[in-house]
């Protein structure tokens, strides 16, 4: 007879080596999921902060703007950044955004500008009066497809000036690229193709200003002459005026020199800014009052432009400064690109003077009051 539990041992054995064999797959086949899980979490990570890097590079202008030109034309270090809300010439309340990066290097000044809002759109209708445009052509952008463009220049009897490609990206996103030195078209067109996709959101509000928009106005102010006109404003002397294009503003105004009629007040002072702007005379030295020192530093930016150095600001030293002057597409300002800052002046619509605010540097300075 057998033993009643002769086989438990056996059975016992097989129950635990069964255990064991049953445990062992889920236990290998949960650390393979927790690796799996780890990887993807992990993928997942570096894609969104791979997209976040880009959508930072897409939103930080200046950046993108850095990066293109390092590529494009290296040698032009960035020199100043910018983001200004302005007010929009085609609605009343209605805002721009202004992005703007400055470059220098090799004898030339680069100024890589965005503007975001209810603008109107890049076409030869929509120029300021008396634009001179050198070229009609297209870009190929990044998610925008062929863009049409133009190439004007603000060179004139005075001699060289701004040379700027400027295009709509859609409605409500104007770009622009103006250069103050040498450069070719395939240069300015490389640069436009190079800078990154543009994600900038535009209200249908916005979009639909912009398709409703009027070509800009002139009052006709410029018809006058300056000279004889620029006593109407009063003896503080705190305006300049100006209409159709900017780059004709300051070529016609008053002579400046040391002893002049208008030796001192606001016109002095923003003349003082333009060479401030060119690095030839100290913020410091500011004064509104064109004395010694700013004669100096005429004569300096004379030669470096080639011009008689006499020290006095007539027609050809006023002529060639007003050659760098360019709109960013509202009708309130204007910058000055200078070889050491941009100055942006205000320009009010339908009465077109100039100052007395007077930005520089991006940093909100004001002209002093003279």
């Amino acid at each position: 007879m057998r033993p009643r539990f002769g086989r438990r041992p056996a059975v016992v054995a097989m129950a635990v080596a069964a255990t064991l064999g049953v445990a062992a797959p889920p236990v290998q086949a949960r650390e393979a999921r927790e690796a799996r899980e780890a990887r993807e979490a992990r993928e997942a990570r570096e894609a969104r902060e791979a997209r976040e890097a880009r959508e930072v590079r897409e939103a930080d202008f200046a950046a993108a703007a850095q990066e293109t030109v390092a590529e494009v034309l290296p040698g032009h270090p960035l020199r100043e950044r910018a983001t200004r809300s302005l007010a929009s010439p085609l609605a009343e309340g209605e805002k721009v955004r202004l992005d703007t990066a400055t470059f220098a290097g090799g004898g030339r000044v680069l100024l890589v500008a965005r503007g975001v809002g209810a603008v109107r759109e890049v076409a030869r209708r929509h120029l300021p009066p008396g634009s001179q445009v050198v070229a009609e052509t297209t870009v190929r952008r990044p998610g925008a497809g062929s863009r049409r463009a133009l190439i004007t220049s603000t060179a004139d009897r005075w001699g060289p000036g701004l040379t700027v490609l400027s295009w709509s990206e859609r409605r409500g996103v104007n770009y622009q690229i103006a250069v103050r030195g040498t450069v070719t078209r395939d240069d300015l067109l490389r640069l436009a193709r190079a800078l990154p996709k543009d994600g900038a959101d535009v209200p249908e509000k916005v979009r639909s200003l912009v398709a409703r928009a009027a070509p800009p106005g002139d009052s006709g102010v410029d018809a006058v002459d300056k000279n004889a006109e620029f006593g109407t404003f009063g003896l503080t002397n705190k305006v300049l005026d100006g209409a159709g294009a900017a780059h004709d503003d300051f070529g016609n105004e008053a002579t400046l020199c040391n002893g002049c009629t208008y030796w001192s007040g606001n016109w002095a002072g923003l003349f003082q800014h333009l060479l401030y702007a060119d690095g030839r005379l100290a913020y410091s030295s500011i004064d509104c009052m064109f004395g010694a020192q700013t004669a100096s530093a005429t004569v300096a930016w004379q030669r470096a432009e080639g011009l008689t150095a006499d020290g006095v600001a007539g027609p050809d030293t006023l002529g060639r400064m007003d050659n760098y002057l360019t709109y960013l597409w509202t009708d309130q300002t204007v910058d000055y690109v200078g070889r050491a800052q941009i100055i942006t002046m205000v320009r009010v619509q339908d009465i077109y003077y100039y100052g007395p605010k007077i930005t520089y540097g991006y940093g909100g300075g004001t002209l002093p009051g003279c």
